[in-house]
């Protein structure tokens, strides 16, 4: 696991930037993870344990970057899924950190990339150490 930490008040900023992406793009819950699977900071219900959904969430991530680059394609900047009830998309925050994020319905929101990359842009503004290799910060 990592030894990422951050100070209270940067807490708050994350959640208080989380909760007003929330509210304009309709998400059900936002999970903002470390690569290892460490939770950082979620907004929302899913009305389970979020860890697991943080670690599949990473080791699906990791596996469309792997086929990205089969692909010639360098690698894949989001991952996301649909179903019938839920769907679900995943993008990085720099290179240690994820962001999960869950909808209803079967179709993600339009343009969640270019709202994706305001938020991604917002939190490292907010934590600069979310630049840094978070493995190492203590």
């Amino acid at each position: 696991m990592s030894n990422f930490a951050f100070f209270s008040e940067e807490s708050d900023k994350v959640r208080r930037l989380m909760q007003a992406y929330q509210a304009s793009v309709k998400a059900n819950y936002i999970l903002l993870c470390h690569r290892d699977g460490s939770v950082i900071a979620e907004v929302g219900t899913l009305g389970m344990d979020a860890t697991p959904l943080a670690v599949l969430s990473t080791a699906s991530f990791d596996s469309a970057k792997q086929i990205g680059m089969m692909l010639g394609e360098g690698e894949f900047r989001s991952v996301s899924y649909t179903g019938e009830d839920r769907s679900i998309f995943i993008a990085p925050v720099e290179n240690t950190l994820l962001l999960v994020q869950i909808f209803s319905g079967s179709k993600l929101p339009n343009r969640i990339e270019d709202y994706n990359r305001l938020l991604v842009e917002k939190l490292v503004e907010a934590v600069p150490a979310f630049t840094q290799n978070t493995s190492r910060l203590r």
